[in-house]
């Protein structure tokens, strides 16, 4: 790491100042300063291991949230189709229940292939569901996760790692875009799940379509 570099150096030069014949107020003088600065060093190292273990927890809490919401909404969609829930009446396009509700926005409505950012008119779809949320849905936590289908990334694959990657970008440009409209970024949660999660297998151009999607999800959470 860049630190551990500066602590060598400040070492070295540390020894040599000892070893130096030097009068001994001016030795001293150079070495309290050179103690300071690793002192100084020693604290930003601390310091950067405090921020990535908070890090690392904000991850895994984040992560676990996330599966406990897909847990929700497989759940939710299996008795749906199951007839063991019925539906609430819900905005045009969202499906779910009281509890959860979600709608999918087609990839290909909000994004030029392998891109992130918004294509022209996407900001006023993003913005009917936002209108939704706030009119519908207030005070639920709201879910933004990307999906792609199983084709490689080809033209922009200079951007992003896989299809993981594009797809947490683009949840986290919608999520963005919510931030804007006025949406409490405290509820609102970011995922990408890349082609790990689609709505159809991926063999026909229909179906690779109906995978590529953003999916909004509106969750009701205890005391929300």
């Amino acid at each position: 790491m860049k630190w551990t570099s500066r602590v060598i150096a400040v070492l070295v030069a540390l020894m040599a100042i000892v070893m130096l014949p030097a009068c001994d107020s001016a030795k001293d003088m150079q070495i309290s300063e050179l103690q300071r600065q690793v002192n100084d060093l020693m604290a930003e190292r601390d310091g950067y291991e405090s921020r990535l273990g908070e890090a690392l927890n904000a991850g895994d809490k984040a992560r676990q949230m996330a599966l406990d919401i897909q847990q929700q909404l497989d759940e939710c969609r299996r008795q749906l189709a199951a007839g063991e829930a019925v539906s609430a009446e819900l905005p045009s396009g969202w499906e779910g229940t009281d509890r959860i509700a979600w709608i999918d926005i087609g990839s290909d409505i909000l994004f030029d292939s392998g891109k992130a950012s918004l294509k022209k008119g996407a900001a006023e779809t993003i913005a009917d569901v936002a209108a939704t949320i706030r009119g519908q849905f207030g005070g639920r936590q709201v879910w933004v996760v990307g999906h792609t289908d199983t084709d490689p990334i080809k033209r922009t694959k200079h951007l992003w790692s896989d299809n993981l990657d594009l797809s947490l970008n683009r949840a986290a440009t919608v999520g963005r875009e919510f931030y804007r409209l006025g949406l409490d970024p405290e509820k609102v949660f970011v995922a990408g799940q890349g082609e790990h999660q689609p709505k159809a297998p991926n063999d026909t151009k229909e179906n690779k379509a109906m995978n590529r999607r953003v999916e909004i999800i509106a969750v009701e959470t205890p005391g929300g």
